[in-house]
């Protein structure tokens, strides 16, 4: 059994468009991991700063539908997730976010995509999900052949706005951005992508739910001493899809941690499979201090020796706790508290993340259950 025969086919290719948005990236992602133009129409946005009420630690929630159509065996592809962004720091003029996938289990039961996300450092006038509200407030309407800017009343998740839409098309793709006016707020955003005839070969629909503040019990701080940019960590282990009555076959697991950039609060991390045959989509990843679950630990959060419980996220129903904390490490537990566990462990005294273990029921007739653990090797 192979994961790929798990995975919804859909949200596998979103994964993989996600993973491969880098950091490095000329313009800001959104939410669906596409590349925002507005930059490009209204450059005043790169020495903007963030609007008041992007702090770090904030979280957007998101919806997303994705309809791929019908497949050559007359099939219908299509699908949901959540999709939240976190502001894990706040670096002068750049913002540092990381983006994370929520579909359903075979029960029904929402647990995070792996390699579902990924990590951006964007200009502070213009983020995963705000826009300045001072450059929206000059942007005049128009309708040509490939931009359209529409003002008016909108409604989202029960909330009225007074918004304004921007709608782009560019080379086989066509989407649509919609903000709030008074906050900058991203409200919409959908895509199109295009066959040469103009035909529709996907749609992503992405409508905001709701944002919150994380409260992280380590608020502040800085990145650890020993990051630098260039060093590389690896991790090994293996998978274990265990079947009831059956025995179990592990599978060897390797994965490269290379430290693409670090800064006061934050660093990109660009996770690889070493040594595959095949081009591999690297999946870029963001850690900063205000953050849980992350790739390391601030040394303020190195110094509390509390454990319990941190935070339960009203949309997914994920729960993250501190279940062990002592001189053998730092344990933090992420679950759903039906089908999915992860485990991570870092080192008391660096922060380091030694150990990573994942365990999720994957088909509920035959009461699958895969487990992966990883280990720093070196």
């Amino acid at each position: 059994m192979k994961k790929i025969e798990i995975l919804s086919a859909v949200f596998l290719t979103m994964c993989l468009l996600l993973a491969s948005s880098a950091s490095a990236a000329s313009l800001p992602t959104l939410p669906s991991g596409k590349e925002n133009p507005l930059p490009i129409l209204y450059p005043e946005l790169n020495s903007k700063p963030a609007p008041s009420w992007v702090t770090e630690g904030l979280r957007a929630t998101y919806y997303a539908t994705v309809d791929k159509g019908v497949n050559q065996q007359g099939r219908a592809e299509a699908g949901d997730a959540i999709l939240q962004t976190d502001v894990v720091a706040l670096e002068g003029s750049f913002a540092v976010t990381s983006t994370s996938m929520y579909v359903k289990g075979p029960l029904g039961y929402l647990r995070p995509l792996a390699g579902g996300g990924f990590g951006s450092i964007v200009l502070a006038g213009l983020g995963d999900f705000w826009c300045s509200p001072d450059v929206l407030a000059k942007v005049s309407e128009r309708n040509d052949d490939d931009v359209t800017i529409i003002r008016g009343p909108v409604e989202v998740a029960g909330t009225a706005y007074q918004a304004i839409r921007f709608e782009v098309s560019h080379e086989g793709l066509k989407y649509s951005m919609t903000y709030d006016e008074k906050t900058g707020l991203l409200l919409h955003h959908r895509y199109d992508i295009l066959s040469a005839d103009g035909a529709t070969l996907e749609t992503g629909i992405i409508d905001f739910r709701n944002r919150r503040q994380v409260e992280v019990p380590w608020a502040g701080g800085a990145a650890p001493t020993w990051l630098r940019a260039g060093q590389t960590m690896t991790y090994q282990g293996q998978t274990v899809y265990q079947i009831p009555g059956t025995t179990a076959s592990p599978f060897p697991v390797t994965l490269q941690a290379e430290v693409v950039s670090v800064q006061a609060k934050s660093s990109i991390v660009r996770w690889t499979v070493p040594g595959q045959s095949e081009a591999s989509i690297p999946a870029y990843a963001a850690c900063g201090v205000n953050q849980l679950m992350g790739f390391w630990l601030p040394q303020t959060a190195l110094d509390i020796d509390e454990v319990g419980d941190v935070d339960e996220d009203p949309d997914t129903g994920m729960m993250v706790s501190v279940i062990q904390n002592d001189q053998n490490g730092i344990v933090f537990e992420e679950t759903n508290g039906r089908d999915y566990q992860r485990l991570l462990t870092y080192d008391k005294t660096t922060g380091k993340l030694l150990e990573s273990y994942e365990e999720q029921l994957t088909e509920a007739m035959t009461g699958t259950v895969q487990k992966t653990l990883l280990q720093l090797a070196y």
